[in-house]
């Protein structure tokens, strides 16, 4: 077997120095002068919206690409899918690939459910006979039911959106690209949306995922792509990579704020709460593993360049799912810090975790708690471990764990 073959054996995508350009014109009459022009004079000018973008996802991986809006991520997953060419560079993708970028795409307006059904599973590669063997399970999953007789342009924006996902997450594909489709319907959809995904996941299909969700990516991906105004600025392990990012995404938030404060009062000698920074250095637990009703201490080292008139230390518990389950702030307790404290501790008695994995997040901000001076996003992590009955049952369930007592 040759190099070549045993890559296609192990990567699902393959993406090698693609970029992207657009011709942007100035005034629309510019396009059709350059349609006519005989001369070598351009009436566009391009816009590179990926420019040497390379990474792979191996069979059974599944990868989240983050970046703020204009990054290019649309662009590459089209290019992925083939909706687009790239201007430069080659992409291969093996085996069969559905992509949920627009859903919806593909459905005629004019048909019923069942005929888009039909018409849009067989776009995504799946026979007649695999629709006919889904399509039960399909319109179960959509939650559409009588309505799926009904022309689509009768169905509201969520019945049409939940419709399109169902289709598009039955048609067992050796590589899923996916675009913000989690996003879909109510809340309970979104979750039932989220076991699909995951056991897609699980059953060894490839994922490339775009969001705007960090804890989703956390959670649910094994690596991600970082893309910064076209071009790849970091790949690797998920929580690094988010880490990374939301630092960067917190740093130009407070210049932004910082540089709005000093618009609004220019003549000011007073420094502003925004030029003066702490540090997060850094958190530790006593443990990484609890006990249900145990107690919990946090320790948070902190550094000061400038020490402000007063500032609130807060801590953000999310469980392994992304949800947040917790905040606690000393400003939500009227305790004002205004010295400088090298170590501040929170200490969490008889706690009321549920058993699971949650992560830490901790945030130092202004008295106001309208910026942050510094954020740490997963900090570190701890699970809780339950406790069962004699006959085996887990003595706790759900999301709460509730002091209580039975009378009889």
């Amino acid at each position: 077997m040759s190099s070549n073959d045993k890559a296609e054996a192990v990567l699902a995508i393959s993406v090698q120095n693609v970029s992207k350009a657009f011709d942007i014109y100035e005034k629309p009459y510019h396009r059709l002068m350059q349609f006519f022009s005989s001369r070598p004079q351009t009436w566009s000018k391009q816009f590179w919206a990926l420019q040497n973008v390379s990474f792979d996802v191996k069979k059974g991986e599944t990868v989240g690409i983050v970046g703020r809006n204009g990054a290019g991520k649309s662009t590459l997953l089209q290019i992925i899918t083939r909706t687009l060419s790239p201007t430069k560079g080659e992409v291969a993708v093996n085996g069969r690939i559905a992509a949920l970028l627009e859903l919806g795409a593909g459905f005629n307006m004019e048909f019923t459910g069942r005929e888009n059904v039909f018409m849009n599973g067989m776009l995504l590669g799946m026979s007649k006979e695999e629709l006919q063997d889904k399509y039960d399970e399909i319109v179960e999953f959509s939650g559409i039911g009588q309505f799926i007789e009904q022309p689509v342009k009768t169905y509201s924006s969520g019945m049409f959106a939940r419709l399109a996902f169902s289709v598009a997450v039955h048609s067992e594909p050796s590589v899923l690209i996916v675009d913000e489709a989690l996003s879909v319907g109510d809340s309970a959809f979104q979750e039932k949306s989220v076991t699909r995904m995951k056991e897609i996941r699980d059953s060894g299909t490839s994922i490339l995922f775009v969001t705007h969700s960090l804890p989703i990516v956390r959670n649910f991906c094994d690596r991600a792509v970082w893309l910064e105004k076209g071009k790849v600025k970091a790949v690797g392990e998920r929580l690094s990579i988010c880490e990374q990012y939301q630092l960067t995404v917190d740093e130009e938030i407070k210049r932004d704020k910082t540089q709005s404060l000093a618009a609004v009062k220019p003549d000011s000698q007073k420094p502003t709460a925004a030029t003066k920074t702490i540090e997060i250095i850094a958190v530790r637990m006593d443990s990484d593993h609890y006990q249900l009703g145990g107690n919990i201490c946090i320790d948070i080292k902190l550094r000061y360049e400038s020490l402000p008139s007063a500032f609130g230390v807060g801590v953000l518990i999310h469980d392994a799912r992304g949800n947040l389950v917790a905040v606690l702030n000393t400003l939500r307790d009227d305790l004002v810090l205004t010295e400088r404290y090298d170590f501040v501790r929170l200490e969490i008695n008889d706690h009321h975790f549920s058993p699971g994995e949650y992560a830490v997040t901790i945030s130092v901000s202004d008295i106001d708690a309208m910026f942050s001076y510094d954020r740490m996003d997963h900090a570190c992590q701890f699970f809780v471990i339950g406790k069962y009955s004699k006959r085996g049952l887990p003595t706790v369930e759900g999301y709460v764990r509730c002091s209580h007592e039975w009378h009889y």
